[in-house]
């Protein structure tokens, strides 16, 4: 009895401690925050993740890693000195040689940086090749056509015959100079640039020649840096990688987290899921890690999904987490560019890191191939998922279903009928959840609904909004020693490189903090 007492009075004195801390925390209400511009930011091909590289640190000529292929006889001759490559035709007759980087990636930039370009012969040609074989290859090719100028060309061979052929460019042009290519599922994106300054050159649907979005169509090419050169020609490479990239601009924000909301957290860093631009109507899933203290962005992964028929597709605005129950990650996507509605999947390997092919399935629900912006969550209180999104019913409207497994049947529980919802989020606000989403119009209201019932309760304050209708509301509640701060991430729709190549980053702080409280 003596042993029980000692055990029922250490349960009895915390929690009177964890009372008396909780009759002094200080929750917040979502109306309360007041959220702060602190800056907004565009990433511009300005972080990667490599993939492969031609590794000058390396004798590369000498490395296994790099092989030669030379499609002339005797070839060209590589010389390896300093930081840079050079390529030599010491014949008196046309040679072609490349090396061989290794696998191609789709979703992957790639540059060849082009220090010199000696003339005299022929046109000391600096090629760039996606290759199969010689009859076989998708090829960006930059000719000197005299001392200053310069023509770069898109070619695509297929069973030996040119199939398509561009010139890009065609204009007075000094090296040093970078040639990009993008590849962002079935397109081909060519980039200039020169002193930091960027020119789109072409972006061109390749599907009808060369799938590249097919697993066996893909694993069938190499990446190839190389050059046909003439008689006493020369040419020198500074610079040869494939890499995971931000490309153009980044939108649509969901935070990574746990399977009950809390957002995931690791040595003051959390992880954004935020849809990648190319060109025109190019997207494709991208994952971003960002440091709260020295605010800085980098990617760190891509998501591509296979819905069984080996095609690596570019859906986006996904909802990704990990849930410790199964420990696995899981997602919600949205087919875009497809049949436009919700799929999921799970997979062990950690989506923040890498390239990563996740397979998926269609979501169990009552569909009208028109539905965007899940955001899922577990509630424990109920056992059971709970899931809201927005579903297009003459305009997207917002609504909350529940499942008894992620896999399983989802039924809908509450709508909230006004139109145009975006950006759906369920997230814990002062101990309780809400449903928070974007509006249509401009500056767009940022509402919070309550939770389950989906009744609209307030609005979020921001010191300015982003210019444009539809932004979203990441809201962030970051737990730290002595209470919770609170951000939120959104983006706007300025588009740079054509039609919905949207986003800026926008992010806030709130000026509130609840002291001796936590929201997980």
């Amino acid at each position: 009895m003596k042993t029980l007492n000692y055990i029922q009075l250490f349960y009895m004195f915390h929690l009177f401690i964890l009372t008396s801390v909780n009759s002094f925390a200080q929750s917040i209400s979502p109306q309360d925050l007041n959220f702060v511009k602190d800056y907004q930011i565009r990433n511009f091909y300005n972080s990667k993740l490599i993939l492969s590289q031609l590794d000058f640190s390396k004798k590369i000529i000498k490395d296994s890693l790099y092989k030669l292929n030379h499609f002339t006889s005797p070839g060209c001759y590589f010389k390896q000195q300093g930081g840079l490559l050079n390529i030599f035709n010491s014949t008196k007759i046309i040679q072609e040689s490349n090396v061989v980087l290794g696998k191609f990636f789709n979703y992957s930039a790639i540059d060849m940086d082009i220090e010199v370009q000696n003339k005299k012969s022929f046109f000391a040609t600096a090629t760039l090749s996606i290759f199969k074989d010689k009859r076989n290859r998708l090829s960006v090719s930059q000719k000197q056509l005299d001392s200053d100028r310069k023509e770069i060309v898109f070619e695509i061979i297929k069973e030996g015959e040119s199939v398509l052929k561009e010139i890009l460019f065609d204009k007075m042009l000094k090296s040093p100079n970078t040639l990009r290519v993008h590849l962002t599922g079935k397109f081909f994106n060519v980039l200039l640039i020169k002193n930091n300054d960027w020119t789109v050159l072409g972006s061109f649907d390749v599907s009808e020649y060369f799938e590249l979005r097919d697993k066996k169509v893909l694993e069938s090419f190499e990446l190839l840096f190389g050059s046909t050169l003439g008689s006493g020609e020369r040419i020198a490479i500074s610079k040869g990688e494939q890499y995971l990239t931000t490309g153009t601009a980044q939108a649509d924000p969901k935070i990574l987290h746990y399977e009950d909301g809390a957002l995931i957290i690791k040595e003051n860093k959390i992880w954004v899921a935020m849809t990648t631009r190319g060109y025109g109507t190019q997207l494709y899933q991208g994952i971003y890690s960002y440091d709260l203290e020295s605010k800085k962005w980098e990617i760190s992964g891509t998501l591509v999904f296979n819905k069984g028929d080996g095609l690596l597709r570019q859906w986006a605005a996904s909802d990704v987490f990990y849930d410790r129950k199964s420990r696995t990650w899981k997602v919600f996507t949205v087919s875009h560019r497809d049949d436009h509605r919700l799929y999921s999947g799970e997979i062990r390997k950690d989506l923040r890191f890498g390239l990563t092919e996740v397979p998926v399935s269609k979501v169990k629900y009552s569909s009208v191939n028109n539905e965007e912006d899940p955001s899922v969550i577990w509630d424990s209180a109920i056992g059971k998922w709970r899931m809201a999104m927005c579903k297009s019913d003459n305009g997207y409207k917002t609504i909350l279903m529940e499942a008894d497994d992620w896999n399983g049947d989802w039924k809908e529980i509450s709508v909230y009928e006004p139109t145009s919802s975006t950006g759906v989020l369920i997230q814990r606000i002062g101990g309780n959840r809400y449903v928070f989403i974007g509006r249509g119009s401009t500056p767009c209201p940022l509402e919070i609904l309550s939770y389950p019932d989906m009744e609209k309760v307030g609005e979020l304050s921001l010191s300015e909004h982003p210019i444009g209708k539809n932004i979203w509301p990441a809201i962030l509640p970051v737990a730290k020693e002595n209470g919770t701060e609170y951000y939120l991430l959104t983006f706007d729709r300025d588009s740079w490189t054509g039609q919905r190549t949207y986003g800026n980053i926008h992010w806030y702080y709130g000026k509130e903090f609840a002291e001796n409280f936590w929201e997980y």
